[in-house]
């Protein structure tokens, strides 16, 4: 099952917001967020905190590690 939302996400100040969508699998789920037009999966680790998957799909673009530390803290402030 698919859910489709906008995370909000302030990065240096500035209010940005991504396109993502929440995919289910059984008792785990996954966050994929497009970020300048490559799509990220986040996932949680053992410990219980956001991690980003395999970056093989992306199109050889770094993305600045503040963006992914700025969505990791905006998932983790998600309710539920």
């Amino acid at each position: 099952m698919e859910h489709y939302f906008e995370l909000p996400v302030t990065i240096n100040g500035e209010d940005r917001s991504f396109k993502g969508r929440l995919a289910t699998f059984g008792y785990t789920y996954k966050f994929y967020i497009i970020v300048d037009g490559q799509e990220l999966v986040f996932e949680k680790d053992d410990e219980q905190q956001y991690r980003v998957l395999s970056e093989e799909n992306t199109q050889n673009k770094a993305i600045d590690p503040v963006f992914l530390q700025a969505i990791v803290t905006a998932l983790d402030n998600l309710p539920g």
